[in-house]
């Protein structure tokens, strides 16, 4: 019985090392900008339904790196990850509605996609979406909520982040009240 477990925890690590060999493989290729050979790689891989392999997949296909530009394609992969929990695929998939790359233009399906991406982490999706608060954009303004959106951004490192509250204590704006001395330290902390 015991042979068997070791057998077995030992197929688990050498199957989960060989499924990290390709994408980690794709990554060097990426980095070396040999994106064709990346492409290669992750391309079995978001098939079988790598989250991460998908979402490069969508990036190759949206910068039109290795590959002709096709913001369908990218759009396909880019959901296939985000509809996995991917934070990346969520965010650039919230841009393309937000900008109409490839889909309609809706900041009403980019807020929910930055929501979701936010909450896992993704320092820029919490910063884009404070700045959907802020303006009312695909949901109603909420000056309150950008404010604080923008606070946990800022703490993640956010430099966007730390920018926008500036300006917002400068300006009083969001319901703020003018305060250069509070503008003045967001924009020279580093959190």
């Amino acid at each position: 019985m015991k042979r068997i477990a070791l057998m077995l925890s030992i197929l688990l690590v050498f199957s989960a090392a060989v499924l990290a060999g390709p994408l980690e493989d794709g990554y060097a290729a990426f980095k070396a900008r040999d994106y064709a050979r990346a492409r290669q790689l992750w391309q079995p891989l978001a098939q079988e339904g790598n989250a991460d392999a998908q979402f490069n997949l969508g990036l190759l296909h949206h910068k039109g790196w290795g590959v002709e530009r096709d913001l369908r394609q990218a759009h396909e992969w880019y959901t296939k990850a985000a509809n996995q929990g991917q934070a990346d695929a969520m965010y650039n998939l919230g841009l393309m509605y937000a900008r109409g790359e490839g889909v309609f233009r809706s900041d009403r399906q980019a807020v929910p996609l930055f929501e979701h991406a936010a909450a896992r982490g993704h320092v820029p999706a919490t910063y884009t979406l404070g700045v959907m608060y802020a303006y009312g954009m695909g949901t109603r303004q909420d000056g309150a909520k950008a404010i604080a959106t923008w606070e946990q951004a800022a703490a993640k490192g956010s430099s966007q982040a730390r920018e926008a509250l500036a300006r917002a204590y400068e300006e009083g704006m969001f319901g703020l009240s003018p305060d250069p001395a509070k503008a003045a330290e967001w924009r020279t902390s580093k959190n």
